[in-house]
């Protein structure tokens, strides 16, 4: 009885022989014996991984979201949701920006009424004040009239085209000298009332 090992080496040099359609050498077998069929492919059983189907495609795990076939920008962002956002914070930034330079519009156009009605108020009693004190108050006076048409240029030529801070740094120093220069003619009028 022949030796397994010899079988299945003459075996697998039989398979590794071209094939001959003449039949040149009789002396070779041709079929493999059904023992050492069934050997091998109980070998080949419990080594060989499972074939791949064909169908299936080669993926990797996550590659959608790794930017392998998505449409990720350079950044690992979403190209067009990140324009989207950015297009919808830039519309609410605006809404806001206009919202709040609305009601300081507002603001503004009330001081300036404030402060135009107390210059016509000072030019009514004037002539009833003592001329010292007319005198000290002109200059106070004449300081809160260039203020007051310089605040009324701002809201007629430049507030609407300006952003919200840079209005508001204007209005706030623009009440702060109507404040100061109020409070030189309030300090002369106190005079005027001592005496």
């Amino acid at each position: 009885m022949p030796d397994l090992f010899q079988l299945v080496m003459e075996a697998e040099g039989d398979l590794i022989e071209p094939f001959d359609a003449g039949g040149a050498d009789t002396n070779v077998p041709t079929e493999v014996p059904d023992q050492q069929s069934s050997t091998d492919s109980s070998n080949m059983s419990s080594e060989a991984p499972p074939p791949l189907n064909e169908d299936e495609d080669m993926q990797f795990p996550g590659s959608d979201e790794m930017g392998m076939g998505g449409e990720l920008g350079d950044d690992g962002t979403d190209d067009g949701g990140g324009e989207a956002q950015s297009n919808e914070e830039k519309k609410i930034s605006e809404k806001a920006n206009n919202i709040l330079n609305q009601r300081l519009y507002q603001q503004m156009l009330d001081r300036n009424s404030e402060v135009e009605e107390i210059i016509n108020n000072l030019q009514t009693i004037t002539p009833t004040l003592p001329y010292e004190i007319v005198k000290q108050n002109d200059v106070s006076l004449n300081r809160l009239k260039k203020a007051l048409t310089a605040g009324q240029d701002y809201v007629i030529d430049k507030f609407v085209n300006a952003k919200y801070g840079e209005n508001l740094l204007y209005f706030r120093k623009l009440d702060v000298l109507y404040t100061a220069i109020l409070g030189d003619i309030n300090a002369n009028l106190k005079k005027a009332n001592k005496s």
